[in-house]
């Protein structure tokens, strides 16, 4: 028999909708999950049981009442870098010890508008930036890399200790985590989500998006924090594939047999799946990073002139880089960005095409003993820079992109990435759910026995 923190968000949301488990008992499981896993998982940076349990009693109210959102009474986790009212908003650095949120960031906000019991605060590296080693550790090998930024997001969903979270993805650290372990992350269309209330890294490529078990899991949350409404039908697509990229890409054997497999998987499901051949989605990675970069040093600079010795040597170095972007290299990269968002609108028109399809990441997750931190550098499955390069088109352009789990390589899960024209997210979604619907990966989520090994104190 299942315990409520196996079940997902729209398994859960359906049970308390009619009747059968109330918000306070499916919150209880999930706060024994945490006590669980947390001496292992470590994904969490402030847990709000005391909050989270009175906004699940007034959620059984609201539920017996026949009133509610499409998430009324499931608990839900929050980035460090994304505001909650009255608590901790650290960012995963000394440098904002004992800060204290005064408001919710709008996206937090949307959701407790749609009922979600806000749970706490998940780990993140430093200001989002992808540096430094937080506690967090994977599930599937503790001695493996656990994800981006957003690794607290993804690790918790992974072990059941949340049914869903929000991360933040700048370069692919929503969708990286989701890939690295085993679960469906969403990098919305630029502005669907609020972005208030956010600790920034670019405000030109940062967007908050959901993590989850499902792609419905991840639509229901989306719809919780846009305007949008939700639709995961599937009448027919054309699918398109740019092999050459993923050899540009440094794609590993092992992670292309996957993605092989689930392509074979969707034309059998009836999409249609086209070769393309889009070499100038390479421009993405300089671009972002000239733009990401200048926009964090500008974001920085106050506080990195009252508290420069608190923030992380390798995370003051990014930041300090960008103040030498020039004004030149601005225009250019922006220049890159409003070509490349016009030349793929008009790829997905004229080829009729519904989704790039390519790996997420081009390993699987690397040992953190040889995990490469750099942002550039030749491609190479064990560095940072090669997840940038293939999932940074999505935030240069502000069009979206999910990762959906499509299998094992070397017993570790591996992502399959979809890009779509601006507001296609619940189309993605819809395309994701048919072909997790027809496959077994989502039956290894939630990861039930966690490795033996425990983690480093």
């Amino acid at each position: 028999m299942t315990e409520p923190w196996e079940w997902g968000v729209a398994e859960s949301a359906r049970r308390i909708r009619g009747g059968e488990l109330s918000a306070v008992e499916l919150l209880d499981s999930v706060l024994e999950r945490i006590v669980a896993t947390e001496g292992f998982a470590r994904a969490w940076a402030h847990v709000d049981a005391d909050g989270a349990r009175a906004a699940a009693r007034t959620a059984d109210r609201i539920a017996r009442r026949g009133g509610g959102g499409p998430l009324t009474g499931v608990p839900v986790g929050v980035k460090d870098v994304i505001d909650v009212r009255g608590l901790p908003a650290e960012g995963g650095s000394a440098a904002l010890r004992g800060r204290i949120a005064a408001r919710d960031a709008g996206a937090v906000r949307r959701l407790r508008e749609s009922g979600a019991v806000i749970l706490g605060k998940l780990q993140t590296h430093e200001f989002a930036f992808g540096q430094g080693t937080p506690p967090t550790r994977n599930p599937w090998d503790p001695g493996r890399y656990a994800g981006g930024s957003s690794v607290g997001s993804g690790v918790a969903v992974a072990v059941g200790s949340v049914p869903a979270a929000l991360g933040t993805d700048t370069g692919g650290s929503v969708r990286n985590p989701a890939s690295v372990n085993g679960l469906v992350g969403l990098k919305p269309t630029a502005g669907l989500v609020p972005g208030s209330g956010v600790l920034t890294v670019s405000h030109t490529l940062d967007h908050i998006g959901p993590i989850a078990r499902s792609a419905e899991d991840c639509a229901l949350v989306l719809e919780g924090m846009s305007t949008r409404g939700r639709e995961l039908t599937f009448r027919g697509a054309r699918l398109a594939v740019d092999r050459g990229l993923w050899t540009a890409w440094g794609v590993a054997a092992g992670v292309r047999d996957v993605v092989e497999r689930a392509i074979a998987d969707l034309a059998r499901l009836g999409f249609e799946i086209v070769d393309v051949s889009l070499p100038e989605l390479d421009l993405a990675l300089p671009a972002s990073l000239a733009i990401s970069l200048s926009e964090a040093a500008h974001h920085h600079r106050e506080r990195l002139g009252r508290a420069a010795d608190r923030y992380l040597p390798e995370t003051r170095t990014m930041i300090e880089t960008g103040a030498l972007v020039t004004a030149a290299d601005l225009r250019i990269s922006h220049a890159v960005r409003a070509h490349l968002r016009e030349a793929l609108a008009q790829f997905f028109e004229r080829a009729g095409v519904d989704a790039l399809l390519s790996p997420t990441l081009p390993a699987t997750a690397p040992r953190l003993a040889d995990m490469a931190h750099e942002l550039t550098g030749d491609a190479d499955g064990e560095s940072l820079s090669s997840a940038l390069r293939m999932l940074s088109a999505a935030n240069l352009t502000g069009m979206p992109a999910v990762s959906v789990p499509c299998g094992l390589a070397g017993g570790l899960p591996v992502g399959l990435h979809l890009l779509g024209p601006a507001l296609s997210d619940y189309a993605l979604l819809g395309i994701a759910h048919v072909y997790e619907q027809a496959s077994p990966w989502r039956a290894m989520v939630p990861v039930r026995d966690l490795p033996s090994t425990a983690p480093p104190s």
